[in-house]
């Protein structure tokens, strides 16, 4: 089991231990409840064992890379040094960013690969001295510890240091950007991600402006000609591939009693909206409409009659039909291509293997298969479910999915405090605070032709 899992399976135990404890009620366990709390007890000493161990291990890991990276940039490294000396001089490397941010968050409370994430970020947009400089100033514990007052509606308590480190991280809508080191747009990793279409999608970032732009070709067509005779003009067509990022909100109230009687509510929040990041962009990564939200990979599909291919039968999946999406994606984007499916027809294509002869993806003793002719499959409870046979409703998708694009804006994660929230009717105070977090992404298909998209056919 990995750390993450024993974390999960600790909990899972406590949850347990708690409703055999209700189910008892006043009175003593019976023979059945105490066996299993005693089992239960031998299985926690020793998840808590080999979790003490795991981090110990991980901790040292850390370490090994830390000692690593200052080895290799030991010249232009010196770990000693103040890491935030170069906010008080005003044309500070990109350099000395880079090595101040690096130093400013080491050994912080990261898992190894949100560690990697802040880091590869970190480098990529240096050149951006101005989004660096800032991330340093929300990298200081001033600013650390003025933020953590200020979502506790305690803001009378700023000393004059966290004031002065607050100001450089309001944004224009008067937001408060959250430390560097809380930052989900920061240091969420596809891997540490529970969107699993952001694990095999191409993650792109940007720092200013409300727009990716690139490039999109079918690409040049060679041709072998006769000697002496004119070259023929291969130039491609090129599209202009623009994808804008979109503001998504997430809004927590909470009364004065809760803010008196509940310690840690902010981290309890904070958490919240980290998981409403996640609960609301994987659903809009599959089906965004594009209209001040991402547009969803079948979105996009769905709207090119050029990449759909019809089932042959209402209302089912056939082996004939994930044939014709595999034959239709190109060699070129098939040798890199996932399936991507809901589980209703992940579990109708495990389900062809109960056919007399068909020994297709195995039987109930088994996970639905992870490979359909030889590629992987990426199961999304978020990918539609929907099977009418009234309508063309998507059913799954196969293809390259780096041109599939998710666009990032990483450290514009911002939350407001609101102290007091009024009644809609009277406009008096009702008795509670709020928290409003906002960020911003986007998403589309930057190639089409590089996926196919199965769709029900219709009986009406």
């Amino acid at each position: 089991m990995t750390l993450e899992e024993m974390r999960a399976r600790l909990a899972a135990i406590e949850t347990e231990r708690r409703g055999i404890h209700e189910a008892a009620g006043e009175a003593a366990f019976d023979e059945d409840q105490t066996t299993r709390w005693a089992e239960l007890d031998t299985e926690e000493t020793d998840l808590r064992q080999k979790v003490a161990a795991a981090e110990v291990e991980d901790r040292a890991e850390r370490s090994r890379r830390v000692a690593e990276s200052r080895k290799q940039f030991g010249a232009r490294f010196n770990p000693t040094a103040d890491p935030f000396a170069s906010l008080l001089e005003g044309n500070a490397s990109r350099q000395q960013l880079v090595d101040g941010l690096l130093r400013a968050n080491d050994g912080r409370d990261l898992e190894a690969d949100q560690q990697r994430q802040m880091e590869r970020l970190i480098k990529r947009h240096a050149k951006d001295t101005r989004w660096a400089r800032q991330l340093l100033a929300r990298s200081t514990p001033a600013y650390e510890s003025g933020w953590l007052k200020l979502m506790r509606g305690e803001g009378m308590l700023l000393n004059e240091e966290e004031r002065a480190a607050m100001a450089v991280g309001t944004n224009t809508a008067g937001g408060y950007l959250v430390p560097t080191h809380l930052d989900p747009t920061l240091i969420l990793t596809n891997e540490g991600s529970d969107n699993t279409l952001r694990q095999i999608a191409r993650v792109v970032t940007l720092t200013t402006g409300n727009r990716w732009n690139g490039v999109t070709t079918a690409g040049v067509t060679a041709s072998f000609d006769a000697e002496l005779s004119e070259v023929s003009d291969d130039t491609p067509a090129v599209d202009d591939e623009g994808i804008p990022v979109h503001m998504a909100r997430a809004f927590v109230q909470a009364s004065y009693e809760a803010f008196e009687d509940i310690s840690g509510l902010e981290s309890d929040v904070r958490m919240m909206f980290a998981d409403a990041k996640e609960v609301l962009e994987g659903d809009k990564y599959n089906n965004g409409t594009g209209t001040g939200q991402p547009t969803g990979i079948f979105t996009a599909l769905d709207a090119n009659t050029n990449v759909e291919i019809v089932s042959t039968t209402a209302a089912a999946i056939g082996v004939v039909d994930l044939d014709a999406v595999y034959r239709g994606v190109a060699q070129r984007w098939r040798r890199r291509a996932t399936w991507h499916m809901n589980s209703r027809y992940h579990l109708a294509i495990k389900a062809l293997g109960t056919q007399v002869s068909n020994a297709y993806s195995g039987d109930l003793r088994e996970a639905p298969t992870p490979v359909i002719y030889g590629r992987p499959v990426n199961e999304d409870d978020d990918a539609p479910d929907t099977q009418t046979t009234t309508a063309r409703d998507n059913e799954l998708i196969f293809g390259d999915f780096k041109n599939f694009l998710i666009v990032d804006k990483p450290g514009s994660w911002a939350v407001e405090f609101i102290p007091n929230m009024f009644h809609v009717d009277n406009n008096l105070p009702n008795g509670k605070r709020g928290w409003l977090a906002h960020w911003r992404t986007g998403s589309d298909s930057v190639l089409d032709n590089a996926f196919r998209l199965l769709q029900d056919k219709t009986s009406a």
